[in-house]
């Protein structure tokens, strides 16, 4: 069921193909949610326009968080894994920078 629901809302949000390259094992096609945002940071009298990159998809594609250094290709650009910004026990959601 959980499997069908991420399908849906992969496929109305723009829901994008993906390779995980894991540190040790095979690569994984999966589809995920890449998502691009601005930021100012840090809030306050001075403030700096930061990036953030980051991609989320399911525990169902994937069971297990990814780990810092992996590595997902979408479109033939790669993105390295900093850090794991959300686990809700569904879907996990991890920062990322293109290489």
């Amino acid at each position: 069921m959980q499997k069908r629901l991420w399908a849906d809302v992969l496929d109305r949000l723009g829901g994008v193909e993906a390779v995980f390259v894991p540190m040790t094992g095979d690569p994984t096609n999966i589809k995920v949610m890449f998502t691009e945002t601005m930021q100012m940071q840090p809030e306050g009298h001075t403030q700096t326009w930061v990036q953030e990159k980051s991609i989320a998809y399911s525990i169902a594609d994937l069971p297990r968080e990814a780990i810092v250094g992996e590595t997902f290709t979408i479109d033939g650009k790669s993105y390295d894994v900093c850090a794991v910004s959300k686990n809700d026990g569904y879907v996990i959601k991890v920062i990322v920078y293109e290489r």
